[in-house]
């Protein structure tokens, strides 16, 4: 049967088919460009990628499995009213290769109606002339199946193959997202015409014109041109165009598979995707289970859909599908490029907005370049690859992805900054800030919320008037009653964190602070610290407990809690004498108790159940927490730290006051990035000055800061050399007017301003004595009189140190009086 040609009407229409699924093509990548972006929380997903492929592709197969049904009930329809009452076809007539149903696509006549009207025109035939014609009752299921089994043996395997390639496409794209904004990576995939043309030449000995080749040249440029920054180089690290660029491999290799597929087989459409997406099911679940079994944190299949963009990715994911499907059937993958182009024009605009990045100057020109190369590149016909062996691509797949899904990248995309400039950034953005009040002042809270911008999270623990909701838990808010034994409640929350799934925001919390709410810190200045340690702030006293450990109370200076009417030890040594009947691999003298100030410690995450754990035994003791919690310190520092004198506690410093200090001054706020107490019933001044500290840091969280340049010197001479004229002038001058080298107490007293640099205090009655004068005087208290008498001073005090001693060697006895003698002084 000799196959009607189209009318000039019908080429329209199949003009307007390859546009119209290029245009809907453009809308989704866009579309999937800022969903895949707003769809993050805190720079990952909270669902499973892998599973959500597997919902994909399963929506993607019931979509087209219910078309290809559709088709087959039309055509059924169509026999039964052609042929009369009673008859209908069993099984459909292959459509060709290169056509589609009117249902496929609106407004497009097939090759597939003209076969179903000479089908028609021989059935009438056989009427006419008597012949016998069996009356067969509708089955579609069987007439669907009949569809699915047009798809030829080799081209299912083909279809599993491809498969394969579509599950590292799918899943690696989330890691892409994770590493750059959406307008790089359209960019760079916007540049698979010259992988494409590779592949073509190397898999499939295609024919690559003059034209072609100067245009893949020009795209490469084009493509080099838009990522590269004057001032720092490339946008991004190397290894994110790496994992950018063997997508694009892998999405070629996919593209002209595809498209040889879809074009050599004479199956429906709609039965092909069926069987793609079936396979993508499979290969999928497998994939997903791997992880799940590697990576026992990953979420379930149906976990993590908190917001509207998760649902969204699903539809496009959907969607896309099927555009790519219909481009490469119906236009080819050249066509499927240049829309990829549109799409890339389009995000390179809107990235800067969706990611905070900022556009490259050379990226407009850059971009141009590569859309226009694109339209000079024209395709050549492919063919069916064959020579693929399937296990061994489905482990290798399984293999990837599982590798890519459990491998730790960056949390958040990259953003270039010129060399001289960094972006300033929280030290405790994975941090959650653990706020305790003693008492219910709500009143206070306004004023700790500007905390919140330098926290991942912050904890309010404030007792409630009604003891009956002393219960109240969640991972911002409790209402403990007792202070005295607030380590519990700390435990809790540590218990919670821990418990949450592996899709909750909670995951992203790497460390706990506790800070009561009259002491302060200052954020940014602990940008230097080391967040894998404990911290605990040594205090300065004010008639608290400094940190210390001990066996006896005589080793605690007089602290009063091991007054002998307190004994607040007491609950502690039971505590651990139940924890060493646990048997555990703890290591501690069950004797020995810490103290310490509890105002502000912070506890890694990797020490949460180490803490929870050991938290439970002096809880049941009800020990008081100015002990436990140093205790619990120590403990888990003698037993998680990974070398002999390598202790895993900070013990910091520079932090004003202690348990029971006055409220600081502004001097002392100023000068201390830390520190007990903010005297909320004292001095405003204070108060205010701090707050407005944090709200000034806030507003400069995200902005670029310029860092100074420093020159370290290996050498003096070259030190010397960097030297200006006047500068190397007055070195030789100080040089040659060195101290004497010997030292006279005359040397360092001087009478008040008797250099001129200090004007001369207010006379009046009662004015102290400045510190020359008394310098002055503890020097004679000390035996110098004055230079005249320093020497004979000196030989005194060493004479008689050395009558003091004795020895029978001499020269030990000398060595010895002079070491006592410079220490005394």
């Amino acid at each position: 049967m000799q196959v009607p040609q189209f009318p000039e009407s019908w080429q329209i229409g199949l003009q307007s088919a390859a546009y119209l699924s290029a245009l809907c093509l453009v809308a989704i990548q866009v579309g999937i460009g800022i969903i895949m972006k707003s769809s993050q929380t805190g720079g990952k997903y909270t669902f499973s990628s892998s599973g959500l492929v597997i919902i994909s592709e399963f929506l993607k197969m019931i979509l087209s499995a219910s078309l290809l049904l559709r088709h087959c009930m039309k055509q059924s329809r169509n026999r039964a009213e052609e042929s009369g009452p009673g008859y209908a076809l069993l099984i459909p007539v292959a459509p060709s290769p290169r056509s589609s149903s009117p249902d496929e696509l609106i407004g497009l006549k097939s090759i597939e109606e003209e076969e179903e009207k000479a089908s028609q025109e021989t059935l009438r035939e056989d009427v006419e002339l008597g012949h016998d014609i069996p009356v067969l009752k509708t089955n579609l299921f069987v007439s669907w199946v009949a569809a699915l089994g047009e798809v030829s043996v080799e081209t299912r395997y083909g279809f599993a193959n491809l498969a394969l390639l579509y599950c590292l496409i799918n899943n690696t794209i989330f890691v892409s997202y994770k590493l750059a904004d959406p307008g790089t990576i359209a960019l760079t995939r916007s540049g698979v015409i010259f992988i494409t043309a590779f592949v073509m030449v190397t898999a499939l000995r295609s024919k690559i014109t003059t034209v072609q080749w100067v245009a893949i040249v020009i795209q490469l440029c084009g493509l080099i041109t838009t990522q590269y920054r004057p001032e720092v180089g490339s946008s991004y690290p190397y290894s994110t165009y790496i994992v950018l660029l063997a997508q694009v491999f892998v999405s070629s290799v996919a593209g002209v598979y595809n498209q040889s597929l879809l074009k050599g087989d004479s199956a429906s459409l709609h039965a092909q995707n069926t069987m793609l997406y079936a396979f993508g099911v499979v290969i999928n679940a497998m994939i997903h289970t791997t992880i799940r079994i590697v990576k026992p944190e990953e979420p379930s299949l149906f976990a993590g859909y908190t917001n509207l963009p998760s649902y969204l990715v699903i539809l496009s994911n959907v969607f896309i599908g099927l555009a790519i499907t219909a481009v490469y059937k119906y236009a080819d993958a050249v066509i499927k490029c240049l829309a990829t182009a549109v799409a890339t024009g389009i995000l390179l605009f809107l990235s800067p907005a969706i990611s905070g990045t900022s556009m490259t100057p050379l990226a407009v020109p850059g971009g141009l370049i590569v859309f226009i190369s694109s339209w000079l590149y024209v395709t050549s016909p492919a063919v069916l690859i064959k020579f693929i062996i399937l296990p061994f691509a489905t482990i290798t797949t399984i293999l990837i992805i599982t590798l890519l899904e459990t491998v730790s990248f960056s949390d958040h995309i990259s953003k270039p900054t010129s060399p001289n400039t960094s972006i300033i950034h929280s030290p405790f953005n994975t941090t959650l800030g653990f706020m305790k009040w003693n008492h219910h002042l709500p009143d206070r809270i306004p004023l700790i919320q500007k905390y919140e911008p330098f926290f991942h999270t912050i904890h309010y623990s404030m007792p409630l008037p009604d003891e009956k909701d002393s219960e109240l838990h969640n991972l911002t808010h409790d209402a403990w009653q007792n202070p005295l034994v607030n380590y519990v409640q700390i435990a809790r929350t540590m218990q919670f964190i821990l418990d949450q799934p592996a899709n909750s925001s909670a995951n992203e919390i790497t460390g706990l602070l506790f800070l009561h709410f009259d002491a302060w810190i200052d954020p940014l200045s602990f940008a230097t610290e080391d967040f894998s340690k404990i911290w605990i702030a040594y205090t300065q006293a004010y008639g608290g407990p400094q940190y210390i450990c001990g066996t006896s109370r005589a080793q605690f200076g007089g602290w009063v809690g091991l007054n002998a009417d307190r004994n607040w030890h007491y609950p502690l040594l039971s505590a651990q004498v139940d924890l060493a009947s646990a048997n555990t691999s703890y290591i501690f003298n069950k004797d020995e108790w810490c103290i310490g100030w509890s105002d502000i410690y912070y506890i890694p995450r990797e020490y949460f159940a180490d803490y929870v754990y050991l938290a439970a035994f002096y809880g049941a003791q009800n020990a008081f927490h100015e002990l436990v919690i140093p205790s619990i310190m120590r403990i888990i520092d003698q037993t998680r730290r990974r070398k002999d004198f390598s202790s895993i506690i900070n013990y910091l410093g520079h932090c004003f006051g202690g348990c029971c200090a006055p409220g600081a001054d502004m001097n002392q706020l100023m000068s201390h990035r830390c520190g007990h107490k903010l005297d909320y019933l004292g001095n405003w001044d204070v108060i205010n000055a701090h707050y407005e500290r944090l709200d000034k840091e806030a507003e400069r969280l995200g902005t670029e800061v310029e860092e100074r340049e420093t020159v370290r010197w290996g050498n003096f001479s070259a030190f010397g050399k960097s030297l200006t004229e006047g500068e190397r002038r007055r070195l030789a001058e100080m040089v040659v007017r060195p101290p004497p080298n010997h030292w006279r107490w005359d040397q360092i007293n001087f009478a008040f301003n008797e250099t001129g640099l200090e004007p001369p205090p207010a006379a009046g009655p009662g004015k102290e004595r400045n510190e020359g004068e008394a310098k002055s005087e503890r020097s004679v208290d000390d035996g110098s009189e004055g230079t005249e008498n320093s020497k004979e001073w000196l030989a005194s005090l060493v004479s008689s140190k050395m009558r003091k001693r004795k020895s029978s060697n001499d020269m030990v006895d000398g060595l010895w009086a002079w070491r006592v003698v410079y220490r005394s002084l």
